[in-house]
């Protein structure tokens, strides 16, 4: 099994301990401990309390035991019996602390069985043989919590913001409280650009229709609805996704979207003239092509105006077509016009100061990040909330 172990830095490991509410706990937690930074933290603001922890890692668990810290056991996290074992031996824990790791995980008797006795198995739509590995950890976090005890994990942002879990971040939003959605800058784990979140869960229903949300750089909190939280909880799409009120108004009736739907391994195999996100300009720019349409193939058109959607490099490129036409990628989102001025409307407000900070706070994912119609249309028709 790959591990893909991430361990938390020290500054990230105090900003999830400080967001913690409880007052005077007495036992910590930490499901895949890794460098044991989390645990450590916790004592650096609690002196007294007692450290525990399990890894799969022979590594980690001998460190552990060397530094004398931290009662270290090596079993395995996603053991459907864990949570039994840990309850055992401590009783009730003050404080569940965990930075999962991150990969896909065969969605097993085990994992399925985790996911449905902390009430997540109906969270998944498409229940396909793989399943995030945070989720596992999420899930043997929550059947371990107890009514005066205080969850606080590292999550991905698909789990925050991503389409697929919208139904998972209503499940937790209803069912807990939520005592805090913290957005951590990228890069801040060594060997990885992950986008990653500290959320705070406490056992209580939440009785509030709101949710606060902050960033670990900023001092300033947003307070938003449940209701959008479910859609979204990263603070960078609140924060920074306002649209001038100077750019034109556009309807939905005015463009069709539209995106490749070939790869590019495809489309070179077929040995032809095409376009894909790496050919697109850094700077948005007009262009003419003169090459010819690909049967069964998403071709742009004289006035289309194409999008790089995916890729950390190559997000929110644009191209207004002049003339012309040539097959594009399943990388690229095109937007077609209903007219020539509707398209000088749409390519203004897509080049704009506000189209290129929407793009960029917009995006999902947490390894390449990707636009989706959704949100192309949303900053279009100025529905962004």
């Amino acid at each position: 099994m790959k591990l893909s172990q991430f361990y938390t830095e020290k500054l990230i490991s105090e900003k999830l301990i400080s967001s913690l509410k409880i007052v005077n706990p007495k036992q910590a937690f930490d499901l895949g401990f890794g460098s044991g930074m989390l645990l450590k933290a916790a004592k650096k603001r609690w002196i007294d309390i007692n450290l525990a922890g399990v890894d799969i890692d022979i590594k980690n668990i001998l460190l552990a035991k060397e530094d004398n810290l931290i009662d270290a056991l090596q079993l395995n996290g996603f053991s459907a019996d864990l949570p039994y074992i840990i309850a055992d031996r401590y009783g009730d824990i003050d404080i569940l602390i965990s930075n999962p790791p991150y990969f896909s995980k065969d969605l097993d008797k085990d994992c399925y069985k985790i996911l449905r006795l902390a009430g997540l198995i109906d969270c998944i739509i498409d229940r396909k043989s793989k399943i995030p590995a945070e989720l596992i950890f999420l899930a043997q976090n929550l059947r371990l919590l107890s009514e005066n005890s205080e969850i606080g994990i590292i999550l991905p942002a698909g789990i925050i913001s991503g389409e697929r879990w919208m139904k998972l971040r209503e499940f937790l939003f209803n069912e807990y409280t939520i005592t805090d959605i913290i957005q951590i800058p990228s890069k801040s784990f060594k060997g990885t650009e992950a986008q990653t979140f500290i959320m705070t869960i406490s056992k209580s229903r939440n009785n509030n229709d709101t949710i606060s949300i902050s960033h670990s750089s900023h001092s300033k909190k947003i307070i938003i609805p449940i209701d959008m939280a479910i859609r979204r909880a990263d603070y960078n799409y609140y924060m920074y996704n306002n649209i001038d009120t100077y750019l034109p108004k556009i309807t939905s009736d005015d463009f069709h979207i539209f995106r490749g739907n070939l790869s590019k391994k495809i489309l070179e195999e077929k040995s032809i003239k095409y376009l894909h996100t790496t050919d697109m300009n850094s700077i948005p720019c007009k262009q003419d092509f003169d090459f010819k349409p690909l049967l069964n193939s998403k071709n742009c058109e004289t006035g289309d105006i194409l999008i790089s959607r995916v890729g950390t490099r190559c997000l929110g490129r644009a191209i207004y077509i002049n003339k012309g036409s040539i097959p594009i990628s399943d990388c690229i989102i095109g937007v077609r016009p209903k007219n020539e001025v509707i398209g000088s409307k749409i390519w203004k407000k897509i080049t704009s100061e506000s189209g290129v900070s929407f793009f960029k706070n917009s995006a999902l994912g947490v390894g390449p990040r990707y636009l989706t119609h959704g949100i192309l249309k949303e900053f279009l028709t100025n529905k962004v909330v």
